[in-house]
Formats: structure tokens, sequence, C-alpha cells
């Protein structure tokens, strides 16, 4: 979630030229750029994984965590019976994507919002025409404004906007090596729900510490929160498992999300002008954390009606 600090424009579109200078776009890293993680093992006797696991450790840990049909809070419905609501019925189809397919289909969706961004600062500056990067500046920043004037979609969308190219590179390199953990241990329509649930809570984390702080922020985006709640998601369920920082310094995954949280916490306390939104960083791992928790509990629905599977 990427401090994007942009001034207002001031444009008299007939009295003066439009100048870009009088955007400053600042977008140094929210990314998931502490360190960058492969994740290296399932279990102690697991070999190393490229990016996904087997399919046989996989289906193991989905039939023990993820348990479909029944009163269980995956695939039964909510209303008691067999046919399922729609809404069972939309998670099974969401289901029936291969999970590779829908982290494609995300890294794209960024992508795409990233080139608006980019077709809109270019027609601001060559032809003085800023009405499309002012519709994104409304619609995919996240900032009490657009919040408190209705738009509360930007809680969603900001998690897809990247104005940077480092930025959108960082965050999908991210997204390509840690969301198939997640995804592969979830199934499609339950990582959905993890990467959108975890830009909902890391911008409502960063709007309310911004505004307790009553500080001048001028926004955010970014999908470094949904990326670091799968990195916490997995490790834990498997706090063992072994990443490596910047490709080299291999490490337990506990150990480096407590190193992430604890840097993001400094950030948040003693650095609040770093252009890092530290602050929605903790609400992506606070929210990959209680979902594993939830999850292996037996899911949300179980573990709120007080059953399911104990740690």
């Amino acid at each position: 979630m990427n401090v994007a600090r942009i001034r207002q424009l001031t444009l008299h579109h007939h009295s003066q030229p439009f100048s870009f200078r009088s955007l400053h776009l600042a977008s140094s890293s929210r990314q998931a750029g502490l360190f960058t993680p492969r994740i290296s093992t399932l279990q102690s006797t697991s070999p190393l994984i490229r990016r996904a696991f087997n399919s046989t450790a996989r289906d193991l840990i989905r039939s023990s965590y993820f348990p479909k049909g029944g009163n269980d809070g995956y695939g039964g419905g909510y209303g008691g019976g067999g046919g399922g609501s729609w809404f069972s019925r939309l998670r099974s189809r969401i289901d029936r994507i291969p999970t590779m397919t829908l982290i494609y289909g995300l890294i794209g969706l960024n992508g795409g919002v990233f080139l608006l961004w980019q077709y809109a600062i270019s027609s601001a500056q060559r032809f003085r025409d800023p009405t499309l990067f002012f519709f994104l500046q409304k619609n995919f920043i996240l900032n009490e404004v657009n919040v408190f004037s209705g738009r509360i979609w930007t809680l969603v969308t900001s998690a897809f906007s990247h104005m940077s190219g480092s930025h959108i590179f960082v965050n999908c390199l991210g997204l390509y090596f840690l969301a198939p953990a997640a995804a592969g241990l979830m199934g499609s329509s339950a990582f959905l729900g993890l990467y959108l649930g975890a830009g909902i809570f890391s911008s409502l984390t960063s709007l309310t510490y911004h505004r307790l702080k009553r500080d001048r922020w001028m926004g955010s985006e970014g999908a470094s929160g949904a990326i670091y709640a799968c990195l916490s998601f997995y490790g834990a369920m498997f706090p063992q498992s072994t990443v490596l920082m910047f490709f080299v310094i291999p490490m337990p995954v506990w150990v480096a999300i407590s190193g992430i949280f604890a840097w993001d916490f400094y950030g948040a306390l003693f650095r609040p002008n770093s252009g890092t939104d530290s602050a929605g960083h903790l609400g992506g791992i606070t929210y990959g954390l209680l979902a594993a928790l939830a999850m292996r509990r037996g899911g949300f629905i179980r573990m709120l009606r007080g059953g399911g599977r104990r740690w």
C-alpha cells in the first residue's frame, strides 16, 4: 500500500499550460520489499517447492483444514439446505478456476490499473487533460476524502492500484512467489477472499491510523497488504518453513514475519513520513494471521459456532 503523496493539481485549463511538476507521486517502497521470499519447505521432509505445493501434500492439507460439504462453513451453504445458496454456488464456480490462473488474473488486474495510471499521467502531461487522472485519484486511491465522500470501494480498489513501475514490479513479484503457497492451501475461492479481505482490512487499518494521528496524509495505494497477508497466513500454518530473504538469506518464515512486523511497527511510530504505509502493512500481516487461526480451527463459521478443529 504505497503512500502516494498526491498534491492537488492546480489547473487552469485555458489560462495556463498543465505542468506535471505540480504532481508529486511518491511511490517509494510500500512494496513487499523488505524481502522477496521464496518458500522452501512444506514440512521438514518435503522438497523445495517452486511457488506451489505438490498435489499430494496440498490435497491432504485441504482435506484437513478446508473440508467441503456439510455445515463446515466451506462448501455446504449457510441456510442448512443441501442445494446451497447463490454464494455457495458462486464459490464453487470460483473453486473450479485453477489457482495459478486466478493469481495471473490478479496480476493482470494490477497491471491493467497501472497502465491506466500511465495513460492518465501522459494525458495530463501532453494534452493538458487530467480527466482520467482525477477519476483514478478519486476511485483508486485510499484516503479520508474518498472514503468519507462515499467512495468506500477505494478500500478494495486501492489494493489493485500502482502508479510507480518499481512498485508494481515488486508487488507482482511478491504475488507470483507468495500467493501460490496460500492459494495451494486454500483453494481459489478462499484465496480470493483472503486477497480482498486483506486489502479491505489493511485499508481500514491505515485509515484508522492516520485519522488518529491527524497527520497530513494524502493517500495510499498498492497490493502489499494482501501480499503480506499471504505470507503471514502461510507462516502461521507452517512457521518452521524456510524463506530466502533477498533471494539469498535463508530463515524460518516466522522469523521473517516477526522482523517485518517489528520494522513496520517502528516505521508507524517513528517514521510516519517515510513514504511507506507501515500501518497498512501491519494490517495485512494481522489479517493473514487471523485468517490462519480461523481456518486451522475449521473455518470462520465453525469457529463462531464453537466447533471445529483445534490447534
